[in-house]
């Protein structure tokens, strides 16, 4: 019987079968394991990261809003809303724009739509982006890797796409220029793949994402000469990049893609004009069969052109001779009077070019923080920790590319060509236009991409013997880096501006602080000695405004604004005439600045303002700024003014006198058409929830009793929330795209 207990059980068999394994097994999985987490390239994964949190943390502190935008990310913004509505794409605006990124925004935009979240469209977009942006950061990494060979300088431009700036900031807004950017650096990692591959789908995908990419920036249509050249210096050249030996077996075109016969040029370059078209020729199709004109891509081309080229002094009336026409007949006007330009003077485009020349070569962040006179709602005080750096790191970028270009080619003379081809096409296409930063992208984008290469390099140069140094290609290089040097240094006197700059802003952030705690006279001194520190600071003299009427000196604050210096300074000047009596004038400037502002100025308003107390508002009569927020701009009715209510929002009312007890607050209302009762959720000064039955398309007064535990408050705030409906899906002769919940009048305090 003992020896029976003794033997083990035939489940613990089993189990000890199962679950113990030889040494050697346990070994090969943990070696393999550890082999797995070594072949991951942690630096591009952590990239990868800082590209996405970089941009999501912009993203929430960014004011800028499209929504409110009436320059060209709000015209983007309603053509997609538009299209994601309606199924409508129209050419409503002065222009004939590319449209590819407005379908890229118009399908987020649909989606927040098909999931009954209209309000979230925007935030999709933008998440959208910074997923995009990270493809760009792993494209990148491949593409430098490729072109130079070598993984650092992969993770070299990696770090440049996921850290700067400029680029960072692109992936909250709703321009054109950071889908373009993807689509261009994908056109050329894919010319690298066929250059190394010699797989004419590569080049048929290259084409494809080159008309992508004209089809967000028509210039890049136009560059596909450049593709054209390349291939036929790749043809002939003897430095083309060396081939991997599998690529002989994996592509039968192998050898005619390598040998220079005019049969396998053709073919090359037949596919890749033939795959751009494709993508660009229903667009053109499109344009000819709507306006009668054969228009590519765009008409921005010939206006810009005409508006740059003729008098400044005359560009908003040449604007307007334009809004006038037919959009078909607009831009054969401006290329019309653009040669009337010409012929007159033919010099006329190249005399401002060393000016502008001159304003590109900038470090921008130090530009936009410390020179600008306001900082026109970016965010850039915020983001300094990241621009400032960011202006670093793009000096070191450019002086590295300008040294890769001018020493010795590494990467063959096809890639060195067609690389300097895109950038001086780049740098002309801006110095015969006007110059905005974004237009620079993809000028210092490509240099970056060869600073990456040189300081990939640098190891390796710097262990070559000293007397080779001493070459024309190294005289080159130290002449155009001091040029470079030059240009950027004597631009600006950054030491002073950088000090200067400094003092403002340690004055401001004081002020910012004795402000909102109350504290007026301390953050009037404070403001007063950031205009010391920068004499026409805007954004000093609107705070300064705000600390004057903060302490009853209207008419002090009133002179310290300087009119049409920014739409924060327009609206602060709008409200002080309020303040003092001329509510004709507030009310034109105040509906007027909403419309524009570029940002949820109705959020800036409830911050910054301190309007006089009230008992009662009427909302949507050009006077209410500073006392609601949330709601969509002022409209009239048969009642009188109102707002739409556009999914949640909040009221707020400094009173003339205390709370008592028992009050009431009366709000005059009328449901929208989307259901016959709409339900408002009302709180009052963070107290309980109130559900009130709006009758449709009925107004009436509602009342609501405030809460005991608010009697002697001399502030109320009343949050609303209701649900919302977008018109044009309900009626399809409409086109408006809002998401709106119900209409509210006015709103008082017994």
């Amino acid at each position: 019987m003992k020896r029976a207990e003794s033997l083990p059980r035939q489940s613990d068999l089993h189990a000890q079968t199962a679950t113990r394994l030889p040494e050697d097994d346990i070994g090969t999985r943990a070696h393999h394991r550890f082999a797995i987490l070594a072949a991951v390239n942690w630096p591009l994964v952590l990239l990868v990261l800082a590209t996405v949190a970089l941009r999501i943390w912009f993203i929430s502190v960014s004011p800028l809003d499209p929504r409110y935008s009436n320059a060209d990310d709000g015209d983007y913004y309603r053509r997609a809303l538009r299209l994601a509505v309606t199924g409508a794409y129209i050419d409503d605006a002065w222009l004939i724009r590319p449209p590819l990124h407005v379908w890229f925004f118009a399908a987020w935009l649909r989606l927040a739509l098909v999931l009954g979240i209209p309000q979230a469209g925007l935030l999709f977009v933008q998440l959208a982006q910074v997923a995009l942006a990270a493809l760009t950061t792993l494209a990148g990494y491949d593409l430098a890797r490729r072109l130079f060979h070598t993984r650092r300088a992969g993770l070299l431009f990696a770090g440049f796409l996921a850290l700067w700036h400029p680029l960072v900031e692109q992936t909250s807004v709703l321009f054109s220029e950071h889908l373009y950017l993807f689509l261009f650096l994908l056109h050329l990692w894919l010319l690298l793949r066929y250059d190394q591959h010699a797989q004419l789908r590569d080049l048929a995908l290259a084409g494809v994402a080159l008309g992508a990419a004209a089809l967000t920036r028509s210039p890049a249509l136009y560059a596909v000469v450049f593709v054209a050249g390349w291939l036929v210096v790749r043809a002939f050249s003897n430095h083309a990049s060396p081939m991997p030996a599998r690529a002989a077996t994996e592509c039968s075109h192998t050898q005619d893609a390598r040998r220079p016969t005019t049969a396998g040029l053709l073919r090359a370059t037949v596919i890749v004009v033939a795959s751009c078209l494709a993508v660009v020729g229903p667009w053109t199709a499109r344009n000819y069969a709507t306006y009668g004109h054969l228009i590519p891509v765009d008409t921005l081309g010939q206006i810009n052109l005409w508006l740059d080229l003729d008098a400044v002094e005359r560009r908003n009336a040449n604007i307007e001779t334009l809004r006038r026409m037919p959009q078909a007949e607009r831009h054969m006007y401006a290329l019309a009077r653009a040669r009337e330009i010409f012929t007159a003077d033919p010099w006329r485009p190249f005399r401002p070019m060393w000016a502008t020349f001159r304003h590109i070569c900038k470090a921008q962040f130090i530009e936009d923080y410390f020179v600008k006179q306001s900082f026109f709602t970016r965010p850039l005080r915020e983001t300094a920790p990241l621009g400032l750096p960011g202006d670093i790191i793009w000096l070191a970028f450019t002086v590295a590319g300008i040294a890769g270009l001018a020493g010795r080619v590494r990467e063959g003379w096809h890639h060195r060509l067609f690389f300097l081809a895109w950038i001086a096409y780049s740098l002309v296409t801006v110095l015969i236009f006007h110059v905005e930063p974004r237009y620079l992208l993809p000028l210092w984008t490509l240099l970056a991409l060869y600073g990456a290469g040189t300081l990939a390099q640098f190891r390796r140069t710097a262990h070559i013997h000293p007397q080779r140094w001493v070459t024309s290609r190294l005289t080159a290089q130290i002449v155009l880096i001091a040029l470079f040097f030059w240009l950027v240094f004597t631009y600006r006197d950054y030491p002073a501006i950088i000090t200067s700059g400094v003092a403002r802003e340690r004055a401001m952030v004081a002020g910012i602080a004795a402000y909102r705690a109350g504290d007026y006279g301390a953050a009037e001194r404070w403001y007063r000695a950031a205009l010391a520190a920068q004499p026409g600071f805007v954004d000093a003299q609107v705070h300064l405004a705000l600390a004057l009427a903060a302490q009853e000196r209207q008419t002090e604050a009133i002179a310290t604004i300087q009119r049409n210096s920014s739409r924060h300074a327009e609206l602060v000047a709008g409200a002080l005439l309020r303040d003092t009596g001329d509510q004709a004038g507030a009310a034109r400037i105040l509906t007027d600045i909403e419309a524009i502002a570029g940002e949820d100025i109705q959020r800036w308003a409830i911050e910054w303002l301190r309007p006089p107390p009230v008992n009662a508002i009427r909302l949507g009569d050009g006077l209410d700024m500073g006392y609601v927020m949330g709601f969509s701009p002022p409209e009239d009715g048969a009642q009188g003014s109102f707002r739409w209510l556009e999914g949640r929002g909040a009221i707020t009312l400094p009173l003339a006198t205390p709370l008592r007890s028992g009050a009431t607050i009366t709000l005059s209302m009328a449901g929208g058409p989307a259901m016959a009762v709409t339900p408002l959720t009302v709180r009052i000064g963070g107290g309980p929830a109130w559900t009130i039955p709006v009758a449709r398309g009925q107004w009436r007064s509602y009342f609501i009793i405030v809460p005991p535990q608010l009697a002697g408050a001399q502030r109320v705030t009343i949050e609303l929330s209701a649900p919302t409906f977008v018109p044009a899906l309900l009626d399809p002769a409409s086109d408006d795209a809002r998401a709106l919940s119900l209409m509210i009048a006015s709103v008082r305090v017994r």
